[in-house]
């Protein structure tokens, strides 16, 4: 998930791998990709939102990490900065950081790189407007 606060993203490191991520995860048997974010939110970054909170912006393939990526990339606009409870386990950072500053880590996933590009591309990217969000 692509979440945004006073236009920023929230970027998190992983325990298992040491470039920058967004939260996210699987999907489980019965659950839909909004709700399997929702989960994600909660367990990794004790964050409770809305579903309709959570916008679907993208999917995107992609090979990346040895194996075949179907990435939905949802987004979240917050109107104010949340309290975030990292894991620990999975999570072991998080923090908002400039959108152009992620896109130049190296080591970027190629589902997070694409989706800041077109951001990017449509002057959408230091710009995302706040819209609720808890």
């Amino acid at each position: 998930m692509a979440v945004w606060y006073a236009g920023r993203i929230l970027a998190v490191r992983q325990s298992y791998r040491p470039n920058p991520s967004w939260p996210g995860g699987g999907i489980h048997r019965g659950e839909t990709p909004r709700e399997a974010a929702r989960r994600e939110l909660a367990e990794e970054l004790g964050l409770r939102v809305a579903a309709e909170d959570l916008v679907l912006v993208r999917e995107i393939v992609s090979e990346w990490d040895f194996r075949h990526d179907h990435v939905r990339v949802f987004e979240l606009h917050l109107a104010a900065e949340p309290r975030i409870t990292i894991d620990n386990r999975e999570i072991v950072a998080a923090r908002f950081v400039a959108p152009e500053a992620l896109l130049a880590a190296p080591g970027l996933a190629p589902f997070m790189r694409e989706h800041l590009a077109a951001l990017r591309a449509t002057a959408r990217l230091n710009a995302p407007a706040a819209s609720g969000g808890r």
